[in-house]
């Protein structure tokens, strides 16, 4: 179908008129249907408080690049029908001639919950959750692999607390209630694609750091305190949405993204690289020192936590001073580091050595082996009492 261009900035486009919503001269034309501009426009006034209306308005603006068509579906029918699959909904829309015409546009709801603010209600004997617009709670979370949210909301407390203590309890947070932007990356290999795009940027990121970053847009905006506890994927997810955000905050809101504090916990990404994004935003890390499980193999071995946990824990150090009641002291992170070549020492994380009894190598190794058994993500787990618990629970099963 033939486009014909009108010198007030609409186009007449398969029989109808269309009007221009890309700004001229930048990138490909991007045009609505002219009786949905109006609806349009009242998406653009929402997305200045919603951060929901600001990640489907900054989709439809991404339209004008290539980068935003990369991301999108190709019909198998027609090659000018594209779809751009969001995080709770998707956007179709034809490219012909050079121009993009929108269609049907939107959030549509489904039997899964789609990632996104929640406010979570610890009260009952059973948290339960509720859809919000924004950040009305001190604490949030961002989850790594669980079930649902209702077992991510379960959970989460318990680290909250793990980096935040004694100020914040699990008994503070019956109270004041906390937030959770739920990641709903599930768990196996899809989920590991998913940790792998937002770690290393590929494509621009899952939709799901795209929809958190316009949150944090619109939070830094706001002069408050934000506490971020980060669990297992749940780092990938910040990490990636901080560079998107990044590119389009004022100096002025970065400075009141200084009020924010983040805490790591039971990291699967190495921590050396989101923390680099963390201070670039300015952000503080929270009063506790990060949370690794020394004998999980994705969380220090294959992440390079190994040495990038002490790395971040002397920056702690450094930015916050000495402090015993929070072990944030030389001390501990030596001992820490410590109990991490112990393990190595004796095989947990090495081939057999000369001298070294292979019996005894595999035992090791096995005894490592179990403990990665069991969803121990989910759990804390920094001693030796914690290990063998959960170990004796895998065992006993």
């Amino acid at each position: 179908m033939k486009v014909t261009l009108q010198p007030n900035g609409c186009a007449l486009y398969a029989g109808r008129e269309w009007q221009l919503i890309s700004q001229p001269g930048q990138g490909m034309r991007v045009f609505v249907e002219k009786n949905r501009h109006s609806a349009f426009n009242q998406l653009k006034n929402k997305a200045r408080s919603n951060y929901n209306a600001l990640y489907l308005y900054s989709q439809l603006m991404s339209l004008n690049n290539r980068h935003g068509m990369l991301r999108s579906l190709v019909s198998r029918a027609k090659m000018q029908q594209m779809r751009l699959q969001l995080e709770g909904g998707s956007v179709n829309y034809n490219v012909v001639d050079g121009c993009v015409f929108i269609g049907e546009f939107g959030f549509s709801g489904g039997k899964n919950v789609s990632a996104g603010l929640f406010q979570v209600d610890l009260q009952s004997n059973r948290p339960t959750t509720k859809t919000v617009h924004t950040i009305a709670t001190r604490h949030i979370a961002i989850n790594g692999a669980f079930d649902d949210i209702n077992a991510a909301a379960t959970h989460l407390p318990r680290f909250i607390e793990r980096g935040y203590k004694p100020e914040t309890t699990q008994n503070t947070l019956k109270t004041t209630g906390y937030s959770i932007f739920y990641n709903n990356c599930g768990e196996g290999i899809t989920s590991d694609m998913r940790q792998f795009v937002d770690t290393s940027s590929v494509g621009g990121g899952t939709q799901t750091a795209n929809k958190l970053a316009q949150l944090i847009k619109l939070e830094a905006k706001k002069d408050k305190e934000v506490y971020w506890t980060l669990h297992e994927k749940g780092h990938a997810v910040f990490k990636q949405a901080l560079h998107i955000a990044l590119q389009d905050l004022s100096s002025m809101e970065k400075s009141r993204l200084s009020k924010h504090k983040v805490f790591y916990a039971n990291p699967t990404m190495n921590l050396n690289l989101i923390d680099s994004y963390r201070k670039k935003a300015g952000m503080q890390l929270a009063p506790q020192p990060s949370l690794l499980n020394n004998t999980s193999l994705e969380q220090t071995w294959v992440t390079g936590n190994f040495v990038s946990e002490s790395v971040i824990s002397y920056r702690q150090l450094k930015e916050q001073g000495e402090n015993g009641l929070r072990n944030v002291t030389a001390g501990n992170i030596a001992s820490n580091a410590l109990s991490r070549l112990g393990m190595l020492g004796i095989g947990s994380y090495a081939v057999p050595a000369m001298g070294v009894g292979v019996a005894g190598w595999a035992v090791a190794w096995g005894t490592l082996i179990a403990s990665n058994l069991g969803r121990p993500n989910q759990k804390i787990m920094e001693s030796g009492a914690d290990f063998f618990n959960h170990l004796f629970n895998r065992i006993s099963k």
